[in-house]
Parts: C-alpha cells; sequence; structure tokens
C-alpha cells in the first residue's frame, strides 16, 4: 500500500514569486443539474456541497485581492459545479472582463439562461463538455443528461454569438471512453458546423479522494465501489496502466498546487480544483487570508504529499509522454477499427541528470549522495 511522506522531506516549501502567472478556478454555485458517474457529484454524493451562491461583490473582492498579491493571468468561473445555474451570470463574467483577466466558462450545456446576456458579455471561453452524439452513448457518461436538448442548445450559442457580433472561443470538450468513438467524428462535423472547435480529451475518473483510495492510499477514508469500478472500466485511458506510467515519470512539481486556486461558492480555498470535500479540504478564507500563507498550508498538507508519492499530480496535469500511446492501445484492443488522433500533450522541459529519475529513484539516489557528503 502506497502512503503519502511528510512534505518537509519530500517537496519544496512554497516559494513566494511574483512572476508566476496564476490560474483561479471559482464555483459560482454549489451544485450540478447532472450527476455524472466520473465526476464527485456523482459519484461522491455524502460530501454534499453548500448549495448556494456566490454573491457579485464577493467575486469582485476575490478578484482585487488576487490582482493585489499575485499574477493573475486566467479566472474559470467552474470547477466542480454548472455555472449556468447561477442567476446573474453575465453579470458574474463582466466582473471578470471589467478586471482585464481572460474569463473561460465550461458547461454540460443542458440548460441555457440568458445566453443573449451571456454572450454579450463576452467571456474569453466558453467550452462544452460531453461524451457522445447519441443518447445511448452519452447517457451512459452523462448521467441526467440529454444530448438532443445539448446539440439545439450549441446551436443557440452559436446563433447568441452571432447575434452579440463577440469574440468568445466555442469549445466542445469531447471526453474519449471505450466504445464512444463511433460518435466522435458526427460530433466534430456538427460542431464545427456551427463554429464549435473539437478538443477531444481522455476521460478521467475524479475526484483527488477516490483516486487516492484507487491508488491504495491510507491518507483518506474514501473507498472504491460498484458503480465506480464500472465506470472505470469503461475509460480508454486504463487507470491502473496511467498510473503505473505516472509513478515512472521523471520527478516534477505540481502546477495544480504551484500556480492555481480553487475557490469555492462561498469564498473558502480548497486543497487544489482535484479535491472535493469541503469539510476535509477547506484551506481557509481567500479574502481573509494572504496568498503565501494558503500556499504554505497546500504545501504543508499531508494529502498534497500522498497525491504526489502516487503521481497522480502527473496524471491530472497529463504530465507524461506515453499517456496517448497507452490509452490508443487500449481503445484498439476494444476496437481495432476505430481511427482516433492522440491528443496533445502538455509541452513540459524535459529533466536532465538525477531531475529526469522517477520521484523515489531520485529520493534515494540524493539520500545515498549526501551520506557520501556531495550535499545535494
Amino acid at each position: 500500500m502506497k502512503t503519502g511522506i511528510a512534505n518537509s522531506e519530500s517537496f519544496d516549501n512554497w516559494v513566494p514569486n511574483r512572476r508566476i502567472k496564476w490560474q483561479f478556478d471559482i464555483d459560482l454555485v454549489g451544485s450540478c443539474n447532472l450527476t455524472c458517474p466520473s465526476c464527485p457529484v456523482g459519484n461522491l454524493s455524502e460530501a454534499k456541497t453548500p448549495e448556494k451562491y456566490m454573491r457579485p461583490e464577493l467575486l469582485e473582492r476575490i478578484i482585487r485581492k488576487a490582482k493585489s498579491e499575485c499574477r493573475l493571468t486566467e479566472i474559470n468561473l467552474y470547477n466542480w459545479t454548472e455555472p449556468f445555474l447561477h442567476p446573474n451570470l453575465s453579470e458574474m463574467i463582466r466582473i471578470v472582463r471589467s478586471h482585464k483577466v481572460p474569463c473561460g466558462l465550461s458547461t454540460n450545456l443542458n440548460l441555457l439562461n440568458d445566453i443573449d446576456d451571456v454572450m454579450a458579455a463576452n467571456p474569453d471561453m466558453l467550452k462544452v463538455s460531453l461524451s457522445g452524439f447519441s443518447q445511448k452513448i452519452y447517457g451512459r457518461t452523462h448521467r441526467k443528461g440529454d444530448i438532443e436538448l445539448v446539440k439545439r442548445n450549441m446551436a443557440e450559442v452559436a446563433r447568441a454569438k452571432e447575434r452579440a457580433g463577440v469574440t468568445t472561443r466555442l469549445v466542445v470538450a469531447y471526453h474519449r471512453y471505450l466504445g464512444n468513438h463511433q460518435d466522435e467524428a458526427t460530433m466534430q462535423a456538427y460542431a464545427e458546423s456551427l463554429g464549435f472547435k473539437m478538443e477531444p480529451a481522455w476521460a478521467f475518473f475524479m475526484p483527488l479522494e477516490k483516486m487516492l483510495a484507487f491508488a491504495g492510499s491510507d491518507m483518506i477514508d474514501a473507498a472504491i465501489n460498484t458503480e465506480d469500478r464500472q465506470i472505470i472500466d469503461l475509460l480508454a485511458l486504463p487507470l491502473a496502466d496511467a498510473l503505473a506510467a505516472a509513478q515512472s515519470a521523471p520527478q516534477q512539481s505540481c502546477p495544480l498546487r504551484a500556480r492555481q486556486m480553487a475557490i469555492t461558492a462561498s469564498g473558502e480555498v480548497t486543497l487544489c480544483c482535484a479535491s472535493f470535500d469541503q469539510s476535509k479540504f477547506v484551506i481557509g478564507p481567500y479574502l481573509g487570508t494572504p496568498i503565501d500563507e494558503l500556499q504554505k498550508l497546500k504545501y504543508r498538507h499531508e494529502v498534497c504529499g500522498s497525491c504526489m508519492d502516487n503521481g497522480l499530480h502527473v496524471l491530472f496535469t497529463y504530465n507524461c509522454d506515453i499517456f496517448d500511446d497507452i490509452a490508443l492501445a487500449n481503445v484498439a484492443r476494444h476496437y481495432p477499427d476505430a481511427a482516433l488522433t492522440r491528443v496533445k500533450p502538455l509541452k513540459i522541459p524535459r529533466p536532465h541528470g538525477i531531475h529526469a529519475l522517477p520521484f523515489k529513484m531520485k529520493r534515494e539516489v540524493k539520500r545515498l549522495l549526501n551520506q557520501l557528503g556531495a550535499n545535494i
């Protein structure tokens, strides 16, 4: 069984750096209209989030504080929840835009409130997450969702963008599972006919709590149940193989910890955008806590160490060159005629020397060199 190790022994402490480009992921509401089995809203129902709306004045204060203490370069008005549930979404977008910060939305698009006002606010990006073109395929992994409604709403979004004459980038994030490749080309043709860019991605199983349970960590009390195993078996990027690859990847820092801030609708900071249960992972109120103190709390968190020790940060950020190879080979085993393209990986610097070693091996090499007086 893998367990986390103390951050003070294993990972660098937080060092303030004003040059870091920060991304803030802010949930405007505390709920979602779907209960997808690969998402904690659907698979971790015991960890209920407060069902409330963020007030516009709270968002304004969060942004003002962020700009005063860090280099804020992106705000996404979503993390685990559905932004179109917010009664004043267009106002929230305008607040972000008034600060000259790029603003992103991600939605399941099963509801579409005040779309003309939302598009007139001109978010920089509106992303629709889906997993099929037919209800039979889509409904397996987007529980309570209606793909025909989504397609009608996509057309309405495109018309609203044209009416508003704005520059919002429209994107379809197509979540790849085993067996939904047949729908991908059809959805791509439909999306592109409306002006959406198709961006396929290998589906993940979330949140951090469930992933730690799958990895065998004893740092959390979450468990993998029968329904979880069913959705894990549907992943095109097989979870066990992906974790093995992540654990063998060169040691690397975690950008989710170093330069992203996840904030709830109540204005609380959570450990990271991958954690869900607010009863366990709230670090503190953003407005009442300096960013350097929040970062120190995150870096000292024992679950953060367990996550990195199990390579989950590598998987969550898709920072391993062979993930595509693993997923494509798995799809080919099940569907030899599938013709899927690669998902473009993140471009990260190639480490050299001791830094190219897997983390656990690097730790042991450093220990031995220090014993020999190398003072590494």
